[in-house]
This record gives C-alpha cells, sequence and structure tokens, in this order.
C-alpha cells in the first residue's frame, strides 16, 4: 500500500471519528419506551436540544405505537424549536399535527408552529412571508380551538401580524403613489381595508385614497372615503388632514356624514374595496 494512501484512509478515519460527540454519545440500543421517553426530557432540561432531538426520535423509531412515541414527537417538535431549527421544527410539528388529530396538545403544535414562522419575522420593508405564514397559522389555531389558552395568547400575536402586513402594504402603496401610479395604490390601499380591518393602518389608507382619488380627479370617490375616515376616525389627525385636502381641492363636505350607517367599517360590504 503507497504512503499516500495510507495517509488518505488515516484522514478519513479521523474525520469519521470527530463527528458530533453528542450523537456518538447517544445509546442506540433498545430500550423501553419510558426509559427512552425520560432520557430525552432530561436531555431536553439540560439544554442539550440536539441529543433531545434524537432520542425521542429513537423513541419514534423503537415504539411507533407507544403512547410516549406520540408525546416525544411533539416534544422532538419543541426540541428542535429551541436549538432554532425551525423549518425541521415545522415539518415535525405537521408531521404530529396530521397523525394524531385527537390529540389532547394539538393545539399546543398549532401554536408552537406558528410561533416557528413569527420568530422570523422581518422588518415591514422586507419580505414578509413569515409574517403571512405565522398569521395564517395563528388564524387556524382560533378557528379550530377558540376556547385553548394557546389561541388567546395568540391573539397579541395577530394584532402585531395584522400591523406588521398592512404596513407592508402601505409602504407598496406609498411608493406607487410617490411614482404617480394612483391606481396600484389605490389598489393595495383597499387590500389593507379589506383584509387588515382591525389595523393600525385603516385611518391613514383612507386618507391615502382620499389624496390618490382627487389626483385623479375623482372627487365622488375622493368624498366618499373622506367620509369613511370622518365616520369611524373622526378624532385622527388623518381625518384633519383628509379635511384640509378637500377643502384644497374646493370640495365640499359640509353635510352631516357623522349619522349616516353606511359609513361604519363594520358593516360596510368588502367587496366594496375589491377593485378600483
Amino acid at each position: 500500500m503507497s504512503l499516500k494512501l495510507i495517509i488518505s484512509f488515516l484522514f478519513f478515519f479521523l474525520l469519521s471519528c470527530s463527528s458530533d460527540d453528542k450523537e456518538a454519545n447517544i445509546d442506540y440500543s433498545l430500550r423501553s419506551d419510558s426509559v427512552l421517553y425520560n432520557e430525552a426530557l432530561t436531555a431536553l432540561k439540560k439544554k442539550d436540544y440536539l441529543v433531545a432531538h434524537e432520542l425521542f426520535t429513537e423513541l419514534d423509531l423503537q415504539h411507533p405505537y407507544s403512547k410516549w412515541a406520540t408525546k416525544g414527537q411533539l416534544m422532538s417538535g419543541f426540541a428542535l424549536y429551541k436549538n432554532n431549527k425551525y423549518d425541521e421544527a415545522i415539518f415535525t410539528l405537521s408531521k404530529f399535527i396530521n397523525l394524531n388529530p385527537n390529540n389532547p396538545d394539538l393545539d399546543y403544535a398549532y401554536y408552537l408552529r406558528g410561533y416557528c414562522y413569527f420568530e422570523r419575522i422581518k422588518q415591514v420593508t422586507r419580505d414578509q412571508k413569515y409574517a403571512k405564514k405565522a398569521y395564517d397559522s395563528f388564524i387556524e389555531l382560533n378557528n379550530k380551538f377558540p376556547k385553548s389558552k394557546y389561541t388567546q395568547k395568540s391573539k397579541k400575536h395577530i394584532i402585531l401580524l395584522n400591523n406588521q402586513l398592512a404596513g407592508k402594504e402601505m409602504s407598496i402603496g406609498k411608493f406607487y403613489q410617490t411614482k404617480g401610479n394612483f391606481l396600484s395604490g389605490i389598489l393595495r390601499y383597499k387590500y389593507i381595508l379589506k383584509n387588515y380591518k382591525k389595523s393600525a393602518q385603516i385611518p391613514e389608507s383612507l386618507y391615502r385614497l382620499v389624496e390618490c382619488n382627487l389626483s385623479l380627479g375623482l372627487k365622488n370617490k375622493a368624498i366618499r372615503y373622506a367620509k369613511i375616515l370622518g365616520y369611524n376616525f373622526s378624532k385622527t389627525q388623518w381625518h384633519i388632514d383628509a379635511q384640509i385636502l378637500m377643502k384644497k381641492h374646493s370640495v365640499n363636505l359640509t353635510r352631516n356624514y357623522e349619522k349616516e350607517k353606511s359609513l361604519n367599517l363594520d358593516t360596510i360590504d368588502p367587496n366594496e374595496f375589491n377593485s378600483f
């Protein structure tokens, strides 16, 4: 055997032995389901999340029909989440949800899956795919488990995500508007009104609609949105600015529209905001 071949063999052997020590120390011999579960739980408490995941996985492989294996599937998702392995955690939690539709911990699995997206949301000017997935996940949790304690916890996340997603649409709409593309801006502002009704961006969206429609010479449409703004947000600066803007364009808003129930955003048909 040549010296070069011997050196290559030794290098390969040493490389194989230098793999993750934690994984190498895991005993994969056949043990009872409860023993494996408790070992995994101990690793989890020690914050050895990768070891815990490996043990929970081994539990599922050795005792696939055990109640401890079922618990382990969920805990494996938690261990991956704690190790910042978000995509792997989502996959594991989705598997748990699909395989255990009647499990009493199903609400927690939905919550944790949504939170794996939630922890990765970015600034409003960046891509909001994680925010959208987190929002959809928490909405699904609310619909399926309205009385769950995790549903209650998710509601504050939904409020934040609602504002986050609306803020993204607002930034795009304002970009179009500054470029003189008023029709595209209008569609973005209307999308906010239809899909993010409870967001903090609603008053500004209505004001921007007044601006865009006046820029296009569509005074009747501008009046409509100015009235909706005044009816629902009469004490905001956006309403004051809209009144000033309407006067600047010689549009009369003196009519007493505060009592017109058709202006209530809670009862307006969302289809009004479908298109231009």
